[in-house]
């Protein structure tokens, strides 16, 4: 059975990897046309031109993944029908389900490997990519970012930083306001230096200037108390340099999802309660969506391995175009539902869950035909 096994899992992954690498390549083709001439022009280094491909790659991974994975399961379970592969298997009491158990395992492996990916590597992908080209493919992306600003709407507090080393972690020339409910500022703190270490923030030569005169203030308040303190340890500040990176991030690419990760948007609701409506809504389901898009994989890999039995038994026309138009259908609908639930037509889960279900249904349907 195990030799059996990795004969089925080698039929199906060669079409994949063939796939894959067609899909990858007129990709690249369509997406990088118009740039081919600035990377010749600046003569970067591969380094650099290795990071702004797969940049590109990484945004459109699962396009390209899932119908590589489609069309090796409808061609390598035709080339079994046709061949009589299944028949001589399943005379022999072998199940449908344990022929294309190794077909399905892989699925559910290409699923993982694309929320993986899609987690912890797209986001900063992306971001390397734009900035690549925005240096016009002369260097990587800065380590350093100027002119930081970021405000804590719950903890009501204002940061702002002339630079920012995202290696260590450090600011330099910062200043933090702190406001009351009515926005008055009611202290401040500035150090030519801060670093976060060990969970709490550390500024160095730093300046705490307490209850600020403003409009409004009780008269006792009228003369500001300040003290100075040659290493002032914080750990009552709760924000970490990863939100300054998701401030600057959304600030400069239109607060897009797609540079940052689920936990980065988790995060950025975190601290934005006052984040209603359809923004919130669309935020949300980008969240949840990153972990269910993957599962086409699983469902569309479902739905090819009964369709490329049938083609093998009668036309392999009709069999590649049912399994494209259930490809389209698949993504317009998620579309569609997309689009209805961030405006608030339905719930976000409804958005999400129903064209999965529905691609489920359709695959389960066929895959029982077969038993």
């Amino acid at each position: 059975m195990r030799i059996l096994s990795r004969y089925v899992l080698r039929e199906f992954l060669t079409p994949v990897f063939y796939c894959l690498v067609a899909f990858v390549s007129l990709h690249l083709v369509f997406e990088l046309f118009g740039e081919f001439d600035k990377i010749i022009a600046a003569h970067p280094s591969p380094g650099i031109v290795a990071r702004y491909i797969c940049g590109h790659i990484a945004k459109d991974l699962q396009w390209l993944v899932t119908p590589s994975l489609m069309l090796g399961g409808l061609y390598s379970m035709w080339q079994l029908a046709r061949h009589g592969e299944i028949t001589a298997m399943r005379a022999n009491g072998i199940g449908f389900a344990a022929i294309t158990a190794p077909i399905m395992k892989a699925a559910v492996v290409f699923a993982l490997v694309l929320l993986a990916v899609g987690e912890f590597y797209v986001p900063r992908a992306i971001h390397d990519a734009e900035a690549i080209k925005n240096s016009g493919f002369t260097s990587g992306p800065s380590k350093v970012l100027k002119d930081v600003h970021f405000n804590n709407v719950v903890g009501r507090r204002d940061w702002r930083a002339a630079v920012l080393n995202i290696p260590h972690h450090s600011l330099h020339n910062v200043s933090i306001s702190w406001t009351d409910d009515n926005g008055y500022v009611v202290k401040t703190l500035s150090a030519p230096r801060a670093f976060y270490q060990d969970g709490a923030w550390w500024f160095v030569d730093a300046t705490m200037v307490d209850a600020p005169e403003h409009p409004g203030a009780p008269e006792q308040q009228g003369a500001n108390n300040s003290y100075e303190r040659t290493l002032l340890i914080m750990p009552e500040l709760d924000e970490q340099p990863r939100d300054f990176l998701i401030e600057q991030a959304l600030q400069g690419q239109g607060a897009s999802a797609e540079t940052l990760s689920s936990g980065d948007i988790r995060r950025y609701l975190a601290m934005r309660p006052n984040l209603e409506g359809a923004d919130r809504r669309t935020w949300i389901y980008e969240m949840v969506n990153r972990f269910a898009a993957p599962l086409a994989c699983i469902f569309i890999t479902l739905f090819a391995i009964p369709a490329g039995v049938a083609t093998g038994r009668q036309s392999v026309f009709m069999g590649v175009v049912s399994a494209i138009v259930l490809f389209i259908g698949y993504y317009a609908l998620s579309l569609v539902c997309g689009v209805m639930a961030k405006g608030g037509t339905f719930p976000v889960w409804f958005g999400i869950v129903a064209p999965n279900a529905a691609i489920f249904a359709a695959g389960m349907w066929l895959f029982s035909r077969q038993r």
